[in-house]
């Protein structure tokens, strides 16, 4: 789809971290509250994870997830698809490891809980997204660059084909003229002319011996 691109996605994904970072330092149970969120959690059949909203460690994770967002924006607004080619399969699998972790461990509370296990399923959604978004692009790059290059050697053997063809037409052209001197022209030239004075003299010559 066109509208999945990588570039919106990721557009996407900044927003999303920065809401979140808003909402650690506004109200965090705004979210934790959410009844999509609780009926997720029940689903999961996770523990649920519960912060006061005055939690110093608010302000960590609000800096975090704004520092997230920020490693994403550069390299997005310099179309710096070389980082993303490289950084988004390995965070995709990061997430999918802290995922499993979160939902089969449970004798760890630190990862086994809701806020944990939904954040990285969330993460693996828009990461999966992107990956396909950019394999298909690098895909359709790879095929414009051979369209290019199919098309630059098309005509490079065209331009040597046309110029071949015109040096043979020289080399009849040329050989065609040398075939049509005759002979007696061929004398002509060949003898040499003699010179305004040597003419001259020899005119004297003949004057003084008929005297």
């Amino acid at each position: 789809m066109t509208v999945l691109t990588s570039v919106n996605v990721l557009y996407f994904r900044v927003a999303y971290l920065c809401s979140l970072g808003f909402f650690c330092f506004k109200n965090v149970n705004s979210i934790l509250d959410n009844s999509y969120f609780l009926v997720f959690t029940q689903a999961m059949d996770l523990p649920q994870l519960t912060m006061s909203q005055y939690s110093a460690q608010l302000g960590l994770f609000g800096v975090l997830f704004g520092m997230l967002a920020f490693t994403d924006l550069i390299p997005l607004l310099e179309d710096n698809k070389t980082y993303f080619y490289s950084i988004v399969p390995i965070r995709l699998l990061a997430y999918f490891v802290i995922a499993t972790l979160s939902y089969t461990w449970k004798s760890n509370l630190f990862l086994h809980n809701n806020v944990i296990f939904i954040y990285c399923f969330s993460e693996i959604w828009i990461n999966f997204v992107i990956y396909n978004s950019l394999r298909e692009e690098k895909e359709v790059f790879f095929r414009s660059e051979e369209k290019k290059r199919y098309i630059d050697e098309s005509i490079d053997d065209e331009d040597e084909a046309f110029g071949t063809a015109t040096l043979e037409i020289e080399e009849t052209i040329t050989t065609e003229t040398v075939e049509e001197v005759t002979p007696e022209e061929s004398i002509k030239e060949a003898t040499p002319k003699k010179t305004v004075s040597q003419s001259k003299k020899g005119k004297k010559k003949n004057h003084k011996k008929k005297n």
